[in-house]
């Protein structure tokens, strides 16, 4: 239950802009118009003198020599850094493609067993029990439709605001707060996965209970997605150091390799084409929304895994509302 007043946090994502390859890139000819400029001014005006360079120490022929070099140095390295720019936009443009691939494949699928539950659900033939179990798939569906538009918006919306997304916060009792989530993911997730939870209470921390959710969302999300056996298995554990709150969500799904620990957190990459299984499904969004989210409300997060096979950690760090009892 809240114990505090609401507040309003933002967080600074980054943001992707061509302002900077285009503006090298006119740099780059400003100095590519110069230099062509000076040299063809000495080689017209100067010709024979310009010849005889090699024989000669005028001090204004070697400056020539060497601001040509210099530009023509600056020009070489700041095309190789433009090239690099291309590249990153190049490949940045190809994971868009990818994630419209995976988003169309991500809603086709609940959408065509959600027609196919309908359907079925328009004859008279169905026992009770049937129909209930039909009804609760269809459910079941929507609601993973609903977690996917939810965190396609909240990434567009992270982009889209240079200032940050607001995140309204209110000190709540972080182990009530976690043992109400898990029972309606327990609920939701019954046949998919089992969740456990441990940690101390009276840790009080501000949050925004409704973006925080999609955060844990999103973690339940991916035990399911990359679990090696049905149902997957996810342990949620908090406790206090400190000032700070460490949450730690470990599963037993497929792992990934221990230094790609931090590409997890990076828009459009996605967890199994870093793992040793490829080829599943996934938007490569959630653990950025996590990451964005957390660090709104003053957060820190990361990941670890051991490898293949061997489940993924995701933590989070936040920091702690201290009571008027400790203050006392």
């Amino acid at each position: 239950m809240p114990i505090g007043k609401a507040k309003t946090r933002r967080g600074r994502p980054k943001t992707f802009s061509l302002r900077g390859p285009l503006t090298l890139f006119s740099v780059i000819l400003v100095f590519i118009v110069t230099l062509t400029v000076l040299w063809n001014v000495a080689l017209v005006n100067d010709y024979r003198t310009f010849r005889e360079l090699t024989q000669t120490s005028d001090p204004f022929h070697w400056v020539l020599i060497a601001v040509g070099s210099a530009l023509f140095l600056t020009i070489i390295v700041l095309s190789s850094i433009l090239a690099a720019q291309l590249i990153a936009r190049t490949r940045w443009s190809q994971r868009q493609s990818e994630l419209l691939a995976s988003v169309t494949h991500e809603l086709n699928s609940p959408l065509s067993s959600i027609k196919l539950f309908a359907q079925t659900l328009r004859g008279n033939t169905l026992a009770d029990e049937d129909r209930t179990r039909f009804v609760d798939k269809i459910l079941t569906d929507v609601d993973r439709l609903q977690r996917m538009v939810s965190n396609m918006l909240r990434a567009a919306e992270i982009d889209n605001r240079e200032e940050g997304v607001p995140v309204v916060v209110q000190a709540l009792d972080l182990g009530g707060y976690l043992t109400e989530y898990v029972e309606d993911a327990r609920a939701l997730h019954a046949e998919d996965i089992e969740l456990s939870l441990e940690g101390p209470e009276g840790v009080v921390v501000e949050i925004d209970p409704g973006m925080f959710r999609q955060v844990l969302d999103n973690l339940v999300d991916n035990a399911i997605r990359y679990r090696r056996a049905r149902p997957a298995r996810l342990a949620f554990r908090f406790r206090r150091t400190g000032s700070q709150v460490e949450l730690r969500a470990q599963d037993d799904g497929i792992g990934i390799p221990p230094d790609a620990a931090e590409d997890v957190f990076r828009r459009f990459q996605r967890i199994d084409a870093l793992g040793p299984r490829r080829g599943r499904a996934g938007m490569g969004i959630g653990l950025h929304v996590v990451r964005s989210i957390v660090t709104g409300h003053g957060g820190d997060v990361g990941a670890e895994s051991e490898g293949e096979g061997k489940g993924l950690t995701v933590w989070i760090r936040l920091p702690v509302v201290e009571t008027k009892a400790e203050a006392s």
